[in-house]
Parts: C-alpha cells; structure tokens; sequence
C-alpha cells in the first residue's frame, strides 16, 4: 500500500507542475501566411506601453536615439515569435487591397504601415527603380531578376536568417535559387552588406558611385542579431538641424557598435537600405494633440517624408478580439 501511495503521490505531483508549466506558457497564436501581401491584426492600443515600446506574447519593439558623426539617428529593436510577423507591403496597398508588387504606386511609409497595421516599420529598397533593385523577391514571390553583377542582394529565408550575395550577377542569383528556392522568403538588392558575423566589412574609403558611400546623408539599414530578432537603424541627413549625415563607412560602423548593444557576438549580418529622403522609420504612438486614440508617426527626420514604394515592417499575432 505505501509503495502505491507513493507512486500516486508522485503522478499528482507531475500533475501539478505540467499544469503550472501551462499556465506560465504564453498563448500560441495562429500564424500569418507568408505568401500574401495583407498585413496582420492591428496592434493593441494598451500594448504600447510608452511612445518608445510597444509589447504583446508575440512581438517586442523599443524605439532608441542617439548621435554620432555629427548626426541623430533613430533605430528599433525588435523581437518576434514567428518568421510571418516580418513583412513587406507594396505601396498599392494604401489605394487598394489588392494591391501587389507589381503595382507602380508609392504613398508616404506611414500611410502604408497604417493599411497593413504595422508595428513598426522601414522602408524598403524602392523596389520599382529597376535600376538598383534589381533583384526582388516579396514575401515569396519572384518579382524580378535583372542582376548586372554592381549591387548586393540581401536574402530572408522562412526562418528569418539573413544571408547574402555580394556584387550579384543574374548568374549567381539563379543558382541560389535552384539550390535554395523552397527556403526563400524575401530578397532585397542594394546594399552594400554593412556587418558580418558581427564585424563592419566596410572600410572607410569604400567608394561605390551606386549608392553614394561617401556622401553625407540620410540612411537606413536592417540587421539581424539572432534568431527572430532584428535592428532597424535609420539615420538624419543634412536637411535636419543639428546632423551632417553619415557615409556608409560611418553607418556600417555605428551598426555594428548598435548590434553589441544587444548581442554579445553582435549582427550576423547588416545590410544597407535605400537611403536619402527614402529613409523612414514608422511607429505607431501616443497622440499628443490632445484627440483619443493613438497615430502613425515617422519617428526619424520627421520633417521629411518621401513616397515610398514598399516598406519592410513587423506585424503582432495578436487578434483584436
């Protein structure tokens, strides 16, 4: 008898703590598909936990700034649960539901993170100037592939790791795609690759006439630190009192002091965005004009807002109801 009151003394206690571990375990929430380009659930206003954070069970992002080289820069931390929450919308998509990246369309980046209820979100490689994107690949779907062998190709598979082909050629990009087509989720073409395994590439001569590495202006760049988990770095340009702009030697080597921040190995790779008047960093905050509700807002240079063509931005799992 004792042996068997013992047996089912333990059975309860097994019990109890699987039961106490499911309590403490978060929710699991049905996933976006990666092959569409609808957005997901619009974010909670009682997550946004300050005009700089916003939290859920599915998706952390904190807004930080600070200055260096004579200029103000803006940049997002940001952690995911699932690869679906990183996103890429066309700008069609403000005027039409419909909208894909064959669309022609630009619109200012906040109105398009409001159509497809952002977190956050960063412009994109303005993907409709074939000239430089000339390589594209959104949310699955082969867009285009004109590489001529002068710009970087940054690659997002379904896991959200990042990888690249530097000084891609139409070549090199068909036999990646042969090798890794079924593994393929996003691809941008710019560049240059700014940060590997966690060290700046770039020297601080580099010069590349296609993306005007030297001269001083705004910028923007996206990074991976770990697994699901990414740094948006946008940076000021000379329009903005009190900054110079920065190269891209200057933007390669605050990326990487940026990516220490939060990972003591740093990014495994960095890769540079379209830049100039491009450059947007959007979130979604408190309003301060006194009206109820909360408002998109771009949180860097906000005195310049070009149209975009696309955006990259993360979206919560969490359904509104």
């Amino acid at each position: 008898m004792r042996g068997r009151f013992h047996q089912m003394a333990l059975v309860l206690m097994c019990l109890l703590l699987a039961c106490s571990l499911g309590a403490g375990a978060k929710q699991a929430f049905p996933t976006l598909p990666l092959d569409t380009f609808q957005g997901g659930p619009a974010p909670r206003d009682e997550h946004y936990l300050s005009d700089t954070l916003y939290e859920d069970d599915t998706i952390r992002v904190e807004i930080f700034s600070g200055h260096a080289a004579d200029t103000d820069y803006t940049y997002a931390h940001v952690r995911i649960s699932d690869i679906s929450q990183l996103r890429t919308a066309p700008a069609g998509l403000v005027n039409s539901p419909r909208a894909t990246f064959k669309s022609t369309s630009t619109a200012r980046g906040r109105l398009v993170a409001r159509a497809v209820d952002a977190v956050v979100a960063l412009n994109g490689d303005y993907y409709t100037k074939s000239d430089k994107c000339q390589v594209v690949m959104r949310m699955t779907h082969q867009v285009r592939n004109i590489a001529r062998g002068n710009m970087d190709v940054l690659i997002i598979d379904k896991s959200g790791n990042f990888s690249a082909i530097k000084q891609c050629t139409k070549q090199d990009y068909q036999e990646y795609y042969a090798r890794h087509q079924d593994e393929m989720y996003q691809v941008f073409c710019f560049g240059p690759v700014l940060v590997e395994d966690g060290v700046c590439v770039i020297a601080p001569d580099y010069r590349n006439g296609e993306v005007g590495a030297q001269n001083k202006t705004q910028r923007a760049a996206i990074a991976q630190l770990g697994e699901l988990e990414y740094l948006l770095v946008t940076t000021a340009g000379p329009q903005s009192k009190g900054s110079k702009g920065m190269t891209i030697p200057e933007l390669a080597r605050l990326v990487e002091e940026l990516s220490l921040k939060f990972s003591p190995t740093g990014s495994s790779l960095a890769f540079n965005l379209d830049g100039g008047n491009s450059t947007t960093l959007v979130f979604k905050q408190q309003r301060k004009d006194g009206k109820e509700g909360l408002l998109y807002a771009k949180v860097n240079s906000p005195e310049i807002e070009r149209f975009l063509s696309d955006i990259i931005y993360f979206s919560t799992l969490m359904p509104n109801d």
